[in-house]
């Protein structure tokens, strides 16, 4: 991956006289950025744009206390950390700086115990090495047209002087932890301690129009107007009214229209009140920013604002400083505003919602309505003082800069709210409601294998993400819920936006109290089976959003993964509060999954120090392990390694009510799983493929229907639940229903008691006739919905 990461560093104090310099610029747009620190300054310099489209060669010498280290100077070229590294004596080490090879050559060295310029220095590169790849320069683009075209030798992708060398010597240090990062203050869940970067987007200046009778009628011809079009003036010889031959000059302007003054978009990230000062201190004094913040007709002409977004946080909308403030530009800018505070919550996307309504008709219990809310807790018309024109942000909110359009809603078909309010009907088809009386009919049949005193039937499974690698249209990516009634909860793997999904499913409730605020107070496991990102990057967001609970848990939240990922949590700590090891002892605990191990596990790359690290104590990461079955009523909780391209653990959960649940991850077909969880009462297995794309499961180490299936018969489960479905079934999966092993298809959102899989099951010929007709109407009109993961 070619990659250039540019860290935009709070500005020096010289930044107040002087024009911005660009973050980003190409042929396009041209972004500056505006610093707001985490603290009102005492100094309002400290509120001005980031200088870093070209880094100094030392430190910036910034107020900010945050130790980070410089950006290169561009995408094509990386600097050397200090010139003078070749006079070393250790020559394979000569991208260092002779101070940091001082410390890298001892026996008992620590990248954690790393300080000042030494500790800065080992993070610029640690990212060179994550991101070795050069951009291909201009003469590499030319010969790379079309799939003919000859790759780029390694050699030449790889920065100058990263040689074998230097990637061999780092890589044993991987999974250390990184020097610790010392944020500017206490990195504190309020909001008035985050630290944030505002955009200034600029756009291109546009050429006036060029008067062809203008050109005419002044004599100008062809060759002469190519000049004046490139803003020359010329000078040429025309006969006047007598025939005489006279001198004439034209300028551009004689000719073309007045330019079009660059549009500006604005976006603006305020999270607290005690931000305002700084922003506004950065519109008065800085030269280019104030002619933004500006009513005057010659600098509307320079700088045209078209329009604002104001991410507001708690209070900041009503805020006399901050309507000031808004009111300061054009009354001709449109200002988008987001604000909890002020705004709806509605659904985002509507079909997956719409399924839902569907199949809440079929069993309510099964298949509840997504949370939502269409009446704010403010209206917007309530905030007085406010500009002439200022618009809710929603999804779907569309405006075009060039030409100039005001911000319009695109016209998207909704496809729940009509229907979730009773303002319509829901559309239910004849066939569909009669494959739903044939399947509720077929569910009342009692299962002949199952005894109605068979432990474990009241706990529920809730699955939050059923998709795999990315989400598709109606799943998200990888989450598991586990509801042990009267113990708490357990989370298999939590993907992106898994958060938005919870709330979806439990609710929002401002005071804390209830709804998903519930859910996080008696969550107490969260299980991350590998490092994959869409098994893990909803996690840091859960853990944040749990460190905001008003009425605190009180037990511990064990986090049970692989090394890599409890240190990437442990170094996360260090820019925001975590509640790793709280002292009150209910805040996050990390448990090595490889010391729960079936058995004894690999050992990591080079060995690990346990530097700050307590999970890399197996004993005490099994005797935490204890306290957390303890809290939950689990008579054990085992980890088991599966065969995927990289280590991966699947899970073995036995409670002292003797039920269990065994979850693959992901996986191919693995005897592991088999011999660890003979006899679970449920399976939940991965099932990315379907039987006919048995070589292609094989090569991206996955599971097919069958094979998943297979594995639960071996394994004498009682059920079986599939799921991690391919982004190419993005509605049902292909599952054939012939065989009479009690296994179902999980999808997002149902409400799965181990009781009711045989239910389930019974379901899936109405739930695929359900899906049948959303998919002749979508073939018909694609949507135009864009989405990122999770809603």
């Amino acid at each position: 991956m070619s990659l250039n990461p540019i860290e935009v560093d709070p500005p020096v104090a010289t930044a107040l006289v002087h024009e911005p310099t660009p973050i980003f610029k190409d042929e396009n747009i041209t972004v500056f950025g505006i610093h707001l620190p985490p603290q009102s300054p005492a100094d309002p310099v400290s509120a001005l744009e980031s200088n870093t489209s070209n880094m100094p060669e030392e430190p910036s010498t910034s107020r900010s206390k945050r130790k980070r280290s410089p950006s290169p100077k561009s995408s094509s070229k990386r600097q050397q950390v200090d010139e003078t590294a070749s006079d070393s004596a250790n020559t394979s080490n000569s991208f260092m700086s002779t101070s940091l090879q001082g410390s890298f050559n001892k026996s008992n060295f620590s990248p954690y115990a790393l300080i000042g310029d030494d500790a800065k220095e080992w993070l610029r590169l640690t990212i060179e090495n994550m991101f070795p790849k050069m951009p291909p320069t201009p003469d590499e683009k030319k010969g790379r047209k079309g799939k003919k075209a000859k790759k780029v030798e390694e050699s030449e992708t790889v920065q100058p002087g990263f040689g074998g060398a230097r990637h061999n010597k780092l890589v044993w240090h991987k999974e250390r932890q990184l020097p610790k990062f010392v944020p500017s203050i206490s990195n504190s869940s309020d909001p008035a301690m985050r630290e944030t970067l505002c955009y200034v987007v600029v756009g291109p200046r546009y050429r006036g129009r060029f008067d062809p009778e203008k050109a005419e009628a002044l004599g100008l011809e062809k060759q002469n107007r190519a000049k004046v079009c490139k803003g020359e003036t010329v000078t040429f010889k025309v006969p006047d009214e007598k025939g005489n031959m006279i001198e004439r000059t034209v300028r551009p302007e004689d000719v073309i229209g007045a330019s079009e003054p660059p549009q500006v978009i604005l976006i603006l990230d305020v999270p607290s009140p005690a931000h305002i000062p700084d922003l506004t201190t950065a519109f008065e004094t800085n030269p280019l920013y104030s002619r933004l913040h500006s009513k005057k007709i010659e600098d509307k002409n320079e700088y045209s604002v078209h329009v604002i977004y104001h991410m507001c946080g708690p209070r900041v909308l009503e805020d006399p400083r901050y309507k000031s403030f808004m009111n300061g530009f054009a009354d001709s800018v449109h200002h988008v505003v987001a604000s909890r505070e002020h705004a709806p919550d509605p659904l985002t996307f509507t079909s997956v919602g719409g399924i839902q309504l569907k199949l809440n008709k079929l069993d309510s219990d099964m298949f509840p309505i997504p949370y939502y809310r269409l009446k704010p807790e403010k209206e917007l018309s309530s905030v007085s003082g406010l500009p002439p024109s200022v618009t809710l942000m929603q999804a779907n909110l569309h405006t075009d800069c060039r030409p100039v359009k005001p911000p319009q809603l695109l016209d998207v078909t909704d496809n729940f709210h009509p229907y979730a309010t009773g303002e319509k009907s829901i559309p239910l088809s004849k066939p569909v409601l009669g494959a739903f009386r044939r399947s509720r009919s077929r569910s009342r049949s009692p299962s002949p294998s199952r005894a109605a005193n068979e432990p474990g039937q009241d706990v529920v499974v809730v699955p939050l993400g059923t998709s795999s690698a990315a989400p598709s249209k109606y799943r998200n990516v990888s989450s598991t819920l586990i509801q042990i009634p009267n113990y708490g909860n357990i989370l298999l793997d939590a993907g992106e936006g898994t958060w938005g999904q919870l709330i979806r499913f439990y609710g929002d409730d401002p005071d804390h109290k209830s709804g998903v605020w519930e859910f996080l107070r008696n969550l107490k496991c969260i299980f991350v089976s590998h490092a994959h990102g869409d098994h893990h990057i909803g996690l840091i967001k859960l853990l944040a959003m749990r460190k905001q609970l008003r009425v605190p848990p009180t037990s511990p939240l064990w986090v049970v993964s692989l090394h890599p990922i409890l240190l990437y949590l442990q170094e996360f700590s260090d820019l925001e509060d975590l509640g790793l090891n709280s002292p009150d002892g209910n805040g996050v605990i990390p448990v090595l999954s490889d010391a729960l191990s079936w058995r004894p596990a690999r050992k990591y790359l080079g060995g690990v120090a346990s530097e700050n690290q307590p999970w890399l104590d197996q004993n005490k990461s099994r005797a935490l392990a204890r306290d957390m079955c303890e809290s939950l009523g689990l008579s054990d909780f085992v980890t088991v390694d599966v065969d995927h391209k990289v280590r991966c653990y699947g899970s073995v959960i036995k409670h002292k009510d003797n039920w269990s649940i065994v979850f693959s991850a992901d996986t191919k077909p693995t005897n592991n799983l088999v011999r660890a969880g003979e006899g679970a009462t449920l399976l939940i297995h991965e099932a990315t493929m379907g039987d006919d794309q048995a070589d292609a499961a094989k090569e991206k180490a996955h599971s097919t229907f069958g094979q998943a299936i297979e594995i639960g018969r071996k394994m004498e489960a009682k059920n079986i639940l599939l799921t991690h479905f391919s982004a190419r079934y993005p509605r049902l999966p292909p599952a054939s229903m012939q065989d009479n092993t009690t296994w179902a298809v999980a999808l997002d959102h149902a409400k799965i008691r181990i009781a009711d899989i045989p239910k389930l099951r019974a379901y899936i010929p109405a739930i695929k006739r359900c899906f049948q007709e959303i998919e002749d109407d979508e073939d018909e009109v694609e949507t135009q919905n864009t989405a990122t993961w999770g809603d």
